[in-house]
């Protein structure tokens, strides 16, 4: 394992430059989506790839995904009942940010950095769950709520999210490296294939990192701070307690520490970036969806790496 802090402060270091050359007008926000559709397309699948093909399945890892999407459900049955009174629109809104993780840009450079590729092949597993949280769960509440819908009795269009699911690279990512993985078939594969996925993994991180200083964004518009707060109060409490009660319950002789280390961080992860397309998809107010993901990449940072040196410590 690396030194927890030297990592943070090297990822902390990244983030920084990529804030800087947006502030530079070197890269602009717009130039950040070009970044993201290679990180989402090409590199991320890169990883998932590289990582999942060759896992050694056991028991305990179903839990990563399933944790992942049963809390995605958890976070929207609590949020239809404290935001009940809250106008249709806004409650689909505070619903999309209340689901879902920014698993991939996010921990996976951290992951990696900290605990290599068996870091990594856990994380992967976690954000196996989050596709469908965030590709199904959060984009058919978005749905509902939208004010395209405003019809109650509207049927979801399931054939539409399925298109959307089997054009995400990531997932595809998932089937096809659970389909070397389970068939045999890495074995054989010549080992330039492996050389190019592992050169194409590499550039993930660095990528990643300057992303989320790209859109890293600290002008917020105070007549919306009311609303901001509850989100966060509301995602960031029920998600260290659920994390913590896994961490401390889950028994250390069927999980290891660093797998529930690693379940328990992930429910402090900031929200899916696919959420702010999702936003801008159903016609919610998406600057007020980015500015609640831009407070979440700071302060889930900031939880990630005491949480981390606590319960590692």
């Amino acid at each position: 394992m690396a030194d927890v802090n030297y990592i943070f402060l090297l990822s902390l270091a990244i983030i920084v430059i990529g804030y800087i050359v947006k502030k530079l007008k070197i890269i602009t926000e717009e130039n950040g989506k070009i970044v993201a559709k290679i990180i989402f397309n090409i590199t991320l699948p890169a990883v998932i790839l590289k990582i999942t093909s060759r896992i050694e399945f056991k028991v305990s890892l179903i839990l990563l995904p399933l944790v992942n999407i049963f809390f995605g459900i958890l976070m929207a049955i609590v949020g239809l009942i404290l935001f009940r009174k809250y106008q249709r629109e806004k409650k689909g809104l505070i619903l999309m940010t209340l689901i879902g993780f920014n698993v991939a840009h996010f921990s996976f450079p951290l992951i990696e950095g900290i605990w290599g590729e068996e870091g990594l092949a856990i994380i992967a597993l976690v954000d196996a769950g989050n596709a469908f949280t965030i590709f199904v769960v959060c984009y058919i509440v978005g749905s509902i709520f939208s004010q395209n819908n405003n019809d109650e009795n509207s049927s979801i269009d399931f054939k539409d999210i399925g298109r959307k699911l089997l054009k995400s690279a990531p997932l595809l990512g998932y089937i096809l490296a659970l389909f070397i993985n389970l068939s045999g078939i890495g074995e054989i594969m010549p080992i330039f294939f492996w050389d190019l996925l592992d050169i194409i993994a590499r550039a993930n991180t660095a990528l990643s990192l300057l992303l989320l200083g790209i859109y890293l964004n600290f002008k917020f518009e105070k007549t919306e701070w009311a609303t901001i707060l509850k989100v966060l109060c509301t995602r960031y409490s029920l998600g260290l307690v659920v994390g913590l009660l896994l961490f401390f319950l889950l028994p250390s002789n069927q999980f290891d520490l660093l797998l529930r280390i690693i379940l328990t961080i992930s429910l402090v992860f900031p929200i899916g970036l696919a959420v702010i397309p999702f936003a801008v998809e159903f016609e919610y107010d998406h600057k007020l969806v980015s500015m609640i993901a831009n407070l979440t990449i700071i302060i889930s940072f900031i939880l990630v790496w005491i949480l981390i040196l606590f319960l590692d410590g």
